[in-house]
């Protein structure tokens, strides 16, 4: 429901701030979403998955999400730090492109940094994307994982226009917090740098001659800073001058475009295996 306002963006722009407590007025609904609320080694976890959130149900995970933030770890104002995820899933619930980019902006404007994204399964299109990349943009710490396979993203690369996809890889590529880095000792008082590649899987949509779009992007950044991993294996690296790491899972694996839109569709390997995968 809208609370009472025309729309859930209406009810969001009246409240940016979270200034009612869903929790108190809707406890039974809000006892119902603890009931998806763990603990997990990198933060809270709320999993909504298969069916359990639908479109109709995005406006009421928002607040819920919001009020049990505000309840457990206080207003960031006055704690003196922001609201922190290890894992949001959404995946299988078939929400649609203007679904998943409320969720997206709603993140971002309450600054919730959640370290893995899950939106699989999903109708997720280009606005959605370009909301990831304003989310991950914004967003001071790294991700570990994000999830957008089987969505109905359609892009051709062979256009040689502007998508988000580059966009978002361009995004990680400048970001001073990916790829993820630690120091590493190695013996003998040495220490090397560790780098933990991105999780990005983006399979399953409706990318044409995605090969094409992943080599543009090892062109400009260069194949001694762009790393397109073929797992997510953390591995050393040489001195660490890696501003791209990414392990694109499954990206090989794409719809045909025009085949299948809207539907669940059998996949169908329309592009080969990026050429270069893996940078030297």
């Amino acid at each position: 429901g809208g609370y009472g306002y025309d729309s859930h963006e209406a009810y969001y722009a009246a409240h940016p701030t979270g200034v009612r407590d869903y929790a108190s007025e809707k406890p039974v609904a809000y006892a119902a979403f603890l009931n998806y609320v763990s603990s997990g080694y990198d933060g809270p976890v709320v999993t909504l998955s298969d069916g359990m959130c639908r479109d109709t149900h995005v406006g009421d995970l928002l607040a819920c999400l919001e009020s049990w933030l505000y309840r457990n770890m206080g207003p960031p104002a006055v704690s003196g730090h922001p609201w922190r995820m290890g894992r949001l899933d959404l995946s299988r619930n078939a929400l649609s492109d203007g679904s998943v980019t409320m969720i997206l902006e709603r993140l971002k404007t309450l600054d919730i940094r959640t370290r893995r994204l899950i939106l699989d399964a999903n109708m997720a299109g280009v606005r959605s994307l370009t909301a990831l990349v304003e989310y991950v943009w914004n967003c001071p710490e790294a991700m570990v994982e994000i999830g957008l396979s089987d969505n109905g993203v359609q892009i051709d690369a062979e256009s040689g226009t502007e998508d988000p996809i580059s966009a978002l890889l361009r995004c990680l590529y400048n970001h001073s917090s990916y790829p993820w880095k630690a120091l590493t000792d190695v013996g003998g008082g040495r220490q090397q740098i560790q780098v933990s590649p991105l999780v990005l899987r983006l399979g399953g949509n409706f990318v044409k001659s995605g090969h094409l779009l992943l080599d543009r992007i090892l062109d400009k950044g260069g194949r001694t800073h762009v790393r397109f991993l073929p797992t997510a294996d953390t591995h050393m690296s040489d001195g660490g001058e890696e501003f791209l790491a990414v392990f694109m899972q499954g990206f090989e694996q794409q719809r045909i475009p025009g085949v299948g839109a809207g539907a669940p569709a059998p996949l169908a390997l329309a592009l080969p295996p990026p050429p270069n995968l893996q940078g030297q």
